[in-house]
């Protein structure tokens, strides 16, 4: 990549992350959060499905509010109103139970990121260049999986990639082997904080994008715990759970996850669905 579209690319990519959000190199003492906690915004790890769904529809209603408060037609905010309910009630109607049912997701990118049957699901949000994943155990958030759109990352090699994540929360350390038992290896950057774990992965080759994934520390620490019904050693990922034990305006890739993934069965989900 030149470097005139390595800088483009680094101002694309710092949009999607979120601005004014750089490395805190300050002493444990007196920082206040650090890069990778303001980088989930107001989520907190272990909110419900019902929390994170009001969270990210107050986000979408939001980001209507100055469109709906301009127009003078009815129509035009019957219109808009309308499709503010669309994207809410697509979050809504993303969340699924891993209750031993098959899905793609079984077989996809995500494939290793949870078990079945321990009381795990999901709900999966679309955002401007990125597809989103909440992991819940025991109806409490513990992970976030974020994937990056191509057209964010533009070309950019995953060294750049990693270099962009590392100017904005701090050195990392690289890894490269298989996540997947019986999956081709790959490579990544992983971060350990108090309150957040983190890992950068190079899913390009086989998939078409990169992903940062946010962890929960303690909830990590206890999934030895909480997994009661062990995964198939196939199916058996590495997670940061070794990490613990150790010490854009272009919608041509708006499609990508569902590409991957493809069309899913939802479960009803009680918890997450707003009363009337």
């Amino acid at each position: 990549m030149r470097r005139s579209s390595y800088g483009a690319f680094l101002v694309a990519f710092g949009l999607v992350l979120g601005a004014g959000v750089y490395a805190d190199t300050g002493s444990a003492s007196n920082r206040g959060p650090s890069a990778l906690e303001q980088s989930m915004g107001d989520l907190q790890w272990g909110w419900t499905p019902k929390q994170v769904y009001r969270h990210l529809k107050k986000n979408i209603e939001a980001s209507y509010h100055e469109a709906i408060s301009k127009t003078t037609d009815a129509i035009e905010e019957d219109r808009i109103r309308h499709k503010m309910a669309q994207e809410s009630a697509q979050i809504r109607d993303s969340y699924f139970e891993f209750d031993g049912t098959p899905s793609a997701y079984d077989s996809g990118y995500l494939k290793g990121e949870f078990t079945h049957r321990n009381g795990e699901s999901l709900i999966r949000v679309r955002t401007k260049g990125t597809q989103d994943y909440f992991f819940f155990i025991k109806e409490r958030l513990w992970k976030r999986y974020r994937a990056f759109d191509a057209s964010v990352f533009e070309g950019a090699t995953f060294a750049q990639f990693g270099s962009a994540l590392q100017q904005r929360y701090g050195k990392a350390k690289k890894k490269s082997r298989s996540l997947v038992a019986g999956s081709e290896p790959t490579q990544w950057y992983e971060w350990r904080e108090s309150r957040v774990l983190a890992r950068a992965v190079d899913n390009n080759e086989f998939y078409g994008f990169y992903c940062l994934i946010l962890e929960d520390p303690k909830t990590v620490a206890r999934l030895g715990q909480l997994r009661k019904n062990k995964a198939a050693p196939a199916e058996a990922s590495d997670t940061l759970v070794d990490m613990v034990a150790d010490e854009s305006d272009d919608d041509r890739h708006a499609d990508i996850a569902d590409r991957i993934t493809g069309e899913i069965r939802r479960h009803e989900a009680p918890d997450v669905a707003e009363k009337k």
